[in-house]
């Protein structure tokens, strides 16, 4: 039986960073403040929108009701440039395509972005389980519960699923649903710090993947 691939979307199915950056700073200028390198904005991707704004603001000291107001404004302009810099990685396509198993997204990005850019990107044409965003249950990643929602659905235990991330979340929620995780090298955290727990292996490209499922599915 092939495994359940349960896939993050920024830095792992697709390149949002040079949108993501380009919306942070007008958020930013648009307050009087200086815009960022792209590195910086960039180590604050893949735990959610509230993380981002709250750590991009961070010496601001601002309180709940102002953080709520500013991830508005920065939603409002990053749909106005979500669609126009952001790429699929290379060999996601061609993977998808031939792999014979479920597939699902569990994503911290909010999932009205979420399924305006896979529809955009032509990836609604591959046949996932589900796709969840941030605000799609009640937790998110790290918790385990969007991937034991999935696993539920799709009828798979955490010994035929593996996780698929670039971030800590991925690792965090694997580890806590006990299920194997797979690193993904060309995201957007540090191949060190993801490697800290513990995945089962590490992805430099997608035309990898395929040996990377069976050493791991050979262990289990």
């Amino acid at each position: 039986m092939h495994p359940l691939l349960v896939f993050d979307l920024d830095g792992t199915l697709i390149n949002s960073a040079p949108d993501i950056v380009v919306a942070v700073n007008r958020t930013l200028m648009a307050h009087g403040k200086n815009s960022l390198p792209d590195e910086v904005v960039i180590s604050h991707i893949g735990e959610g929108l509230k993380k981002l704004i709250a750590d991009i603001f961070l010496e601001d000291h601002l309180q709940a009701a102002d953080l709520t107001k500013l991830e508005q404004e920065f939603l409002a302009i990053y749909e106005e440039e979500m669609l126009s810099r952001t790429t699929i990685f290379p060999g996601v396509e061609k993977f998808l395509a031939q792999y014979q198993g479920n597939i699902a997204i569990i994503t911290n990005k909010n999932i009205h972005p979420t399924k305006v850019i896979l529809h955009h990107l032509g990836l609604t044409r591959y046949p996932w389980v589900e796709v969840f965003g941030a605000d799609s249950l009640s937790e998110r990643k790290p918790s385990p519960l969007p991937l034991q929602t999935m696993m539920k659905l799709s009828s798979h235990t955490p010994t035929s699923t593996i996780m698929i991330g670039d971030g800590l979340p991925d690792m965090i929620s694997a580890y806590k649903a006990g299920v194997a995780s797979i690193a993904v090298q060309f995201g957007y955290t540090a191949i060190g710090l993801l490697q800290a727990h513990a995945p089962k292996a590490v992805l430099d490209h997608y035309d990898n993947l395929p040996k990377l499922i069976t050493k791991i599915t050979a262990i289990k």
